[in-house]
């Protein structure tokens, strides 16, 4: 007796369409996980940015004479920084000024990285 076997040649229809499901319910997903891995490195790039920027601002402040060193701001690259400085008066006539330093974007309103210092009057704070 022989019996027939029933080779394949190919795929049905059906398994054309669950295929297809299920690559869809994979490659959505995987989509928008790949997005948003990829803002979160341009946020990433724009927050490292700023606060290289702002350390150095910072370190320019820092050494500046005490008496040169005011409220002012600057835009470097596309980062607009901004320092406002004031003047804290102590006991004894003992005298330091209190930095607080913002990073933003260009054209932005958030504020990226925000750095705060004193720097004391008659103080040498270089090496």
């Amino acid at each position: 007796m022989r019996r027939k076997t029933h080779s394949k040649d190919g795929v049905t229809l059906i398994e054309l369409v669950m295929a297809m499901v299920i690559l869809t319910a994979v490659a959505f997903p995987m989509a928008a996980m790949i997005g948003a891995q990829i803002q979160g490195t341009v946020e990433s790039t724009y927050f490292t940015a700023a606060g290289n920027f702002a350390r150095a601002q910072m370190e320019k402040l820092q050494n500046a004479a005490y008496a040169s060193v005011a409220t002012g701001s600057t835009t470097v690259s596309s980062y607009d920084l901004g320092w406002t400085v004031t003047t804290v008066t102590g006991a004894g006539g003992a005298e330091r000024k209190d930095i607080v330093l913002t990073v933003q974007r260009t054209g932005t309103s958030a504020i990226l990285v925000t750095l705060y210092n004193s720097i004391a009057k008659d103080v040498s704070y270089a090496a």
